[in-house]
C-alpha cells in the first residue's frame, strides 16, 4: 500500500494528466455513500477560494486534502442526518481507501469531524500547522453552502493577519442573506477563546 502511494503521488506529480489514485478513491466513496456530488463541488470550491485567499502558501497536497475532505464531508448523511459529521468522520477514518496513507486518512476524517459543532473535540487537529486555517475555510464553506443553491464564488473571501482571519462581504450581500448571517455569527463566536485563530466579521 505505502509504494502503492508513492507512485501515484510521484506519478501526479510528474504530470497534470497522470491519474491519481486517490482521486478515483474518493469517487468511488461518493458513489458508494450517495454523497450528492453537485453540494461536494460547491463546498470545494468555496473552502479551497477562501484557503488560498488565507494562506497562499500552503503546499499543495494540503490542500488536496482539504478538497477531498471537502468531497466527502456528506458522507455520514447515509448513517443519518443527525451529527452526521461524527459519522462521516468515523466512515472515512475506517473504510478501505486506496492510495491514502493512514495518517493522511486520518487527518481528512478529523477535518469531516471539524466541519461543524464545537472545536474542542479537534484540539489535536488545530494545534497542526495551518490545520486550524483548513477547519475554517471548511466550515465557513459549508454555511456558504447551506442553502444547497449556486453560490456567488466572489461574495465571501478569507484575508490573514497572523492568527486573526478576517471575514470579508458586501453590506448588500449580507442583507440579502440573513440566514447566512447569523450561522456566520454564530461561527466567529465558536472561534473565540481559541488559541489558534480568532474570526472577525465586518463590524
Amino acid at each position: 500500500g505505502v509504494i502503492v502511494d508513492l507512485h501515484e503521488r510521484l506519478a501526479a506529480s510528474r504530470s497534470a494528466h497522470a491519474r491519481d489514485m486517490r482521486d478515483l478513491t474518493v469517487r468511488e466513496l461518493q458513489v458508494r455513500f450517495d454523497v450528492d456530488a453537485e453540494q461536494a463541488l460547491r463546498v470545494r470550491t468555496a473552502a479551497t477560494a477562501l484557503m488560498r485567499a488565507a494562506c497562499p502558501d500552503l503546499d499543495s497536497e494540503a490542500l488536496r486534502e482539504l478538497a477531498w475532505a471537502c468531497d466527502l464531508h456528506e458522507v455520514g448523511l447515509m448513517v443519518s442526518h443527525h451529527e452526521h459529521h461524527r459519522h462521516g468522520a468515523y466512515l472515512v477514518s475506517n473504510v478501505d481507501a486506496a492510495g491514502f496513507s493512514q495518517s493522511q486518512q486520518r487527518r481528512i476524517a478529523d477535518l469531516v469531524l471539524a466541519q461543524r459543532g464545537g472545536l474542542g473535540k479537534v484540539d489535536a487537529l488545530l494545534d497542526q500547522g495551518a490545520a486550524a486555517w483548513m477547519v475554517l475555510a471548511l466550515r465557513l464553506a459549508v454555511i456558504k453552502c447551506h442553502t444547497r443553491n449556486d453560490i456567488d464564488a466572489k461574495a465571501l473571501t478569507l484575508q490573514r493577519d497572523g492568527d486573526q482571519a478576517h471575514l470579508r462581504f458586501s453590506p448588500a450581500w449580507a442583507a440579502g442573506h440573513p440566514r447566512t448571517m447569523h450561522l456566520l455569527r454564530e461561527e466567529a463566536a465558536t472561534w473565540q477563546g481559541r488559541n489558534s485563530l480568532k474570526l472577525a466579521l465586518p463590524a
